[in-house]
Parts: structure tokens; C-alpha cells; sequence
């Protein structure tokens, strides 16, 4: 043993890194936040309580696996083997939906992805349902173990001389972050790819051996054997190893063409063995359900296209299958950040282009190189036969899922590669192979800590003193149960389409027994709701009933403003408590006990093309305390004047002043006023933009019937102090704290 160890220490290490990954991965991952593990899990259940396999129905169904009861038993009879001795009637009453799961919001931003309420429930020691769940995931894990070590053999098939280009294959088909995840979780998802890769490494020594028939007939009859079991076993994984017994049947036909009788022969051992370990399965489905696969059953419960696909469509369900073969955790909407997608990108693209290479180095012993190569093209054969597939099962129902695509990484990982290292000479391709291999390792090592676990993270707890200098504190009390102390915003302008990220701060204020949502509205100046979202605080992880009386906490939320949104403009944030049984927004008061409405700041809804300069009648050249200049104004006057000031912003502004507008006669006494934010308060001027000209229109119905001279006078202040902003003009000169615009008339 130790020999052979020795022999094999790179996959060793590789085997025991993935097994130690697999771990951290399925303990990482939140009970049932997998994809459709809280149904393969009930499959388990009802095959280890001693139920059989389960019996689909379009009417009420008498179990709880849903459209995975339709699938091939091999991985649930070996997790009811490992959990039968388990008490797990307390599923499914562990299961506790999230109502406002966020399968839509955008990979990298991290709220609602949970499908689930999670609870203390699920913490070490684990007992009943959640120990079986975990036993469930640690068989996973040993399937994915086994699909790398196939895969190295069948990559040592390849290269018998060069054993680091199998253990690299090996590791780089492991190390995958989404198959560690899914090797991690309720699937049989690593169970196919284990068999695949068995079955693949049996049909690459069917090919390689095809002169056994002729030299050493005991030999081949254990190679038949062999490939017989092992394609039966990949059928009875998934319904897509049953490419791989008509693959296998294809290398019999190519090694004995020229040999009816032995080819017939082997032919019957070969499906003997495949009927004998997976035929009865698909016999059944045929007696159950007159089609021997039972997916048409499966469609009809779960989800069946209307119309297929179209071509555009398409393209958009295959980009997303790319990035979660890579990195879709949970239900595939936890995604790494878009670089890394690009990055793998780069290296498939590198290691097909290598694979070119590596034939156009060997083409002077171009027919050779082709002979060594046809395990390459069976390989690649292979990779396309489940593309096939996936297209086709998109077509009927959705799938736009990477784990789908599994079956083909133990013959995409010896050509990946042995492509990326044909990019370097013979002497630094074991470095090469190596530092590929390391990489991926890196990437599936951080994945848990920076992708995964910060998706179902409950926000921390806080202090009185952990609340940012920043905060702007609005103090709203919700039915004297929850107190909104304050929010920030990573923004204060959107343009439409775009998104913002808010940040609320809550504070308990008793024990609730109900689950109250969050309601956040962005309402423009007609009050239509331009953006909006719904969730349990906590990012979607803490309903209200889980608080403890006191609690704080930060609560951070992804909100999109409509790409119809008018603009540019000024929008209102208003975030409410909901019951959603009663569909009543609980009452809310200000810090004075006064009933109000819950807004609570405003955002600018910017314009995506540029607005153009305004014709200004009166230019002027004043500047109020070095960040706003007074540029000019409109005066008309007729049944009512109208006066038009045009503000514009030079520096960042982080506080909101009024303008004072003062009308005064020939005698210098005040006939008129106006004191307002600026565009009647619609356009505050912490929210000016970086050189935005504001239009301030002022209407005076005082001096109707007032003919005259007079004189206007402009400031702005500080409302909460009255301190009023100093004035220079453009040459330096400082005017006091208000500019006088000078004599106007006023004509009936």
C-alpha cells in the first residue's frame, strides 16, 4: 500500500485535498441550499424508512421527491444506506421557506439568496434530519472523490509515461469550484461524473487494447466484463449515462468489425451485464409509465416549455450554463464576480487553441500523431454527445444549469490540460500541469469564505457605538416594535436601469411573535413606484420573530430603479413593515410620536443623455462659500412675475440649504418672499451633480397690480442654524451674506 502510494503521490494529495474541501463545502452550505436537495433528500428518506423507490403521480403525490423521484436510485440506495438507521420524522417540518427568495437579483450581490429560513437547528451536533442530510452530503463528497480518482486512471490510459499529466487531470476536473459544491450537497450530480469517468476509462481501454481479442482472450473478456458493469452502473446514476453504453457498444463494434461472431458475442455479455445492473430500472419506468427513461413524468410535474427555445434564447441559457459550471452556489444565483468567468474563459480558449498546437508540433508524423490521438477524439466525442443532450433537455423544461454538463469533466480535464501545456516546451510542461492544477485549487480553497458563506451570512449583531459617523438617522418607530434608527446609500444618483445599494438600521424594541416584511419603495415625483423590494430583514435571513428585544443590526439591500424611470428627477425612498397576512403596513411614527409616512431620504433619477445648457437672460457671476455659483436668472413679469435663478454646483455638497428670495420697493421695504429648498424642494442640493445647472423658478402673485421698481435679494442658509452662506462676486470682492440682483420692473 505504502508503495503504491508512493508510486501515486500526486493524485494522493490531490484525493485528500478534495476530500478536505469537500468537507468544508458541505458543511458551508445551509441545509437544502443546493439545488433541488431538499427533494433528492426526500427520495433518500423514502427509500431508507423502508418505502422502495418512489412511484410518480401527476395528481396528489404520495411522497415528498417531487420530480426527482424520477430519477435512476444508484446515489439514494447508497444514502439510504449510510442513513437508514436515522430517526427523520422531523422532515419536512425543519423546512422553513424564505417568501421572498431572490433567484433573480444578480449573481454578486448578496441578499434573499436563500431559499430557506435557517435556524439553530442546523448547528453541530446535528440530530434527526439534519444529521441524516449531512451523512447524505458526505456520501456525495466520497462519489466526487471517486470521479477524480477515475479520472486520473482513465488520464493514465492516456499518458501512461506522464504522471503528472494525469494527476493534474485529475485535480483539475476536482477542483472545479461548482462540482466541489454539488459534490458537497443532497445530489447525484457526482455520482454520474464518478461513473462516467468509469465508464470512460473502461471505453478508452477497450480502444487501446482492441488487440486483445487476437493475443490474450482472458484479458478482453475481463475488459467486456468490466465495461459492461460500469456502464451499468453509470445508467443507473443518471438517465444520461445511457450515452455511455451506446458509447461502449460503439468501441466492441470498432475493435471486433472485422469479427461477427466475437463481436456478437461480446455484444451479449456487454448488455447482459448493463440489463442485469440498470435494465431493471428502466422496465420498470416502462411498466409505470409507458417510456422507459421517465422523464415525459418529470417534465409533467415540474416544468414543460411551451414552445422551445429560441436561437437568442438559447445563447442566453448556455452563457448561464458556462458560469455555473464553474460558480452558481446555492440555486445558482451565488456567482463568483465576472472576472472570473473571464478568466476561465481565457484558459479554455488557451488550452483549445494548444490542443491545435500540439498537432500542428507533430505534423510531420501526422498520421502517427492521429492514430495516438483517437482517444482524444472519443473524448471529445463524449463532451459532445451530453452537449447534445443539454441542448435537447433545455428545449423541454429548464435547465440552464452547469451541474448538467458534469458527466463530461473527466473528458474535458486530460483535454484541457494536455492543451494549456503544449503552450510550453517538454521540460516545463510538468510545471505547467502543476501550476494549472494549483490555481484551481486556490480558486475552489477561497470560494467557501468569499462566495459562498458570505450569501447566507446573518448580519452581526451591533452596538450603539458600531453605528457609523456616517448614518443619517431618521428614528422611525413601526407599531412600537421596531425602531429604524438610520440609513446610508452607496449612491445619491441612478440613472434608469441602474441600482443602488441601501443600508438599514434596525433596532428591536420588544420580542414579536409574527414575521413582518420589509417593504422598500423608490416613488417619483408623481408618486409611481420606480423601484422596489421586498424581503425579511436580515438580507432576507432574519425574520422578525427570530429578534431578540435590542438587537441592532446593519441590513444591506441591492435596489434597481426602473430602466423606464423619468428623469432626470428627484425620487423618494420609502421603506415600510408589512404583514403579509393581513397585507397592512404597520403604523409609523417620527422620534415626536407624530403619525407619518415612512420616507426617509430621496435619491436623483439622473438623465442618460446630457441636458442642455439654458439660455440664461441675466447673466451673473456669484459664488455662495465656494461650492455654489448663482450664474444667472430669468425675470418676466406680466399678470404674474416669475423669476428663474440658475444654481450650479462646484464643489460636493453634503448639506441641504434654503434659498431666500427677497423682493423690496424704491423705499427698501419687503413686499415679497419666498424661503424654499431649491426646485420647491424637489432638487436638494446635496444631490446637485458635478457641474448641473439647476433651474429655481419662483412665482410672486404679490406684486400683481404693483407696478413699479424693485429690487431682488438673494442667499442661501443653513434651516436648522440660519446661518446664511457668505457671497463674492467674480473678481473676489465679498458681497456679505446676500447678493442683490438689482432693479427690476413689474408692468401691469
Amino acid at each position: 500500500m505504502r508503495q503504491m502510494l508512493r508510486a501515486h503521490w500526486g493524485i494522493t494529495l490531490v484525493l485528500l485535498a478534495f476530500g478536505a474541501l469537500g468537507v468544508v463545502y458541505s458543511v458551508a452550505t445551509p441545509l437544502f441550499e443546493a439545488p433541488d436537495e431538499q427533494w433528492h433528500f426526500a427520495f433518500v428518506q423514502h427509500v431508507a424508512t423502508g418505502r422502495g423507490l418512489p412511484v410518480q403521480t401527476t395528481g396528489t403525490p404520495t411522497h415528498l421527491a417531487r420530480q426527482e423521484g424520477s430519477q435512476p436510485p444508484l446515489y439514494y440506495l447508497l444514502a439510504a444506506a449510510a442513513t437508514f438507521w436515522i430517526d427523520t420524522s422531523d422532515y419536512p417540518d425543519i423546512v422553513w421557506d424564505n417568501p421572498h427568495y431572490g433567484f433573480n437579483v444578480p449573481g454578486i450581490v448578496n441578499d434573499n439568496k436563500n431559499l430557506f429560513i435557517h435556524t439553530a437547528l442546523e448547528k453541530f451536533p446535528w440530530h434527526g434530519a439534519p444529521l441524516a442530510l449531512h451523512l447524505a452530503r458526505l456520501v456525495s463528497v466520497l462519489m466526487g472523490a471517486l470521479a477524480v480518482l477515475f479520472t486520473y486512471l482513465l488520464s493514465l490510459e492516456v499518458f501512461p509515461d506522464r504522471k503528472f499529466f494525469a494527476a493534474s487531470a485529475g485535480a483539475c476536473a476536482g477542483f472545479v469550484p461548482q462540482f466541489l459544491f454539488v459534490s458537497g450537497a443532497v445530489s447525484n450530480d457526482s455520482t454520474i461524473a464518478a461513473m462516467t469517468a468509469l465508464a470512460l476509462w473502461m471505453i478508452i481501454r477497450i480502444l487501446i487494447d482492441r488487440r486483445l481479442p487476437l493475443t490474450d482472450r482472458r484479458a478482453w473478456f475481463v475488459d467486456v466484463v468490466a465495461l459492461g458493469i460500469t456502464t451499468g452502473f453509470a445508467a443507473l446514476a443518471k438517465v444520461s449515462g445511457l450515452g455511455l453504453v451506446a458509447l461502449g457498444a460503439l468501441m466492441l463494434l470498432h475493435a471486433n468489425w472485422k469479427h461477427p461472431r466475437a463481436l456478437l458475442r461480446d455484444w451479449i455479455v456487454f448488455g447482459a451485464l448493463v440489463a442485469l445492473i440498470a435494465g431493471w430500472w428502466y422496465a420498470r419506468n416502462l411498466a409505470l409509465y409507458g417510456e422507459v427513461t421517465g422523464t415525459a413524468m418529470m417534465n409533467q410535474i415540474f416544468h414543460v416549455r411551451q414552445a422551445p427555445l429560441t436561437f437568442a434564447q438559447l445563447l442566453v441559457q448556455l452563457r448561464e450554463v458556462w458560469e455555473t459550471f464553474w460558480i452558481g452556489f446555492g440555486w445558482g444565483n451565488v456567482r463568483a464576480h465576472p472576472a472570473f468567468y473571464a478568466a476561465m474563459e481565457i484558459l479554455v480558449a488557451a488550452s483549445g487553441v494548444g490542443l491545435l498546437l500540439g498537432f500542428f508540433h507533430r505534423r510531420d508524423r501526422f498520421h502517427i500523431t492521429i492514430i495516438k490521438a483517437i482517444p482524444f477524439f472519443v473524448l471529445a466525442f463524449w463532451i459532445t454527445v451530453v452537449f447534445v443532450e443539454l441542448v435537447s433537455w433545455m428545449q423541454s423544461t429548464q435547465a440552464p444549469h452547469g451541474r448538467l454538463f458534469f458527466p463530461t469533466l473527466p473528458a474535458i480535464a486530460p483535454l484541457a490540460v494536455f492543451g494549456l501545456t503544449q503552450w510550453f516546451p517538454r521540460r516545463a510542461q510538468p510545471y505547467a500541469a502543476r501550476a494549472v492544477a494549483l490555481g484551481l485549487f486556490g480558486v475552489a480553497a477561497l470560494a467557501p469564505f468569499t462566495t459562498l458563506t458570505p450569501a447566507y451570512t446573518f448580519p452581526p449583531t451591533l452596538a450603539e457605538k458600531d453605528l457609523p459617523a456616517t448614518l443619517r438617522a431618521v428614528n422611525i418607530v413601526y407599531a412600537e416594535q421596531m425602531e429604524l434608527l438610520g440609513y446610508e446609500t452607496s449612491a445619491r444618483r441612478a440613472l434608469p436601469g441602474e441600482a443602488i445599494t441601501l443600508t438599514l438600521y434596525w433596532r428591536a424594541l420588544k420580542e414579536m411573535d409574527e414575521d413582518y416584511s420589509l417593504g422598500v419603495r423608490v416613488l417619483d415625483a408623481d408618486q409611481q413606484i420606480i423601484g422596489a423590494r421586498d424581503s425579511y430583514p436580515g438580507r432576507g435571513m432574519l425574520p422578525t420573530s427570530l429578534w431578540r428585544a435590542g438587537q441592532i443590526i446593519r441590513d444591506a439591500y441591492w435596489l434597481p430603479i426602473n430602466a423606464d424611470a423619468s428623469a432626470p428627477g428627484i425620487a423618494h425612498i420609502q421603506v415600510a413593515l408589512y404583514s403579509r397576512e393581513t397585507k397592512r403596513d404597520l403604523p409609523a411614527h417620527d422620534p415626536y410620536g407624530q403619525a407619518i409616512t415612512p420616507r426617509i431620504g430621496a435619491i436623483k433619477i439622473a438623465s442618460p443623455v446630457p441636458v442642455p445648457a439654458p439660455r440664461v437672460q441675466f447673466p451673473l457671476d456669484l459664488v455662495f462659500d465656494d461650492h455654489i455659483a448663482l450664474i444667472g436668472y430669468d425675470w418676466q413679469t406680466g399678470v404674474s412675475s416669475q423669476l428663474t435663478l440658475y444654481w450650479k454646483r462646484l464643489a460636493p455638497l453634503a448639506d441641504d440649504y434654503t434659498v431666500f428670495v427677497h423682493v423690496l420697493d424704491a423705499n427698501g421695504v419687503l413686499v415679497a418672499q419666498h424661503d424654499q429648498m431649491p426646485a420647491r424642494g424637489a432638487n436638494p442640493t446635496s444631490l446637485w451633480d458635478e457641474n448641473e445647472i439647476v433651474a429655481d423658478r419662483y412665482a410672486f402673485d404679490q406684486l400683481k397690480n404693483k407696478p413699479g421698481a424693485f429690487r431682488l435679494v438673494v442667499g442661501l442658509y443653513r434651516a436648522e442654524s440660519g446661518e446664511r452662506l457668505p457671497v463674492r462676486d467674480g473678481k473676489g470682492n465679498v458681497l456679505g451674506d446676500a447678493a442683490t440682483l438689482g432693479s427690476l420692473g413689474v408692468t401691469q
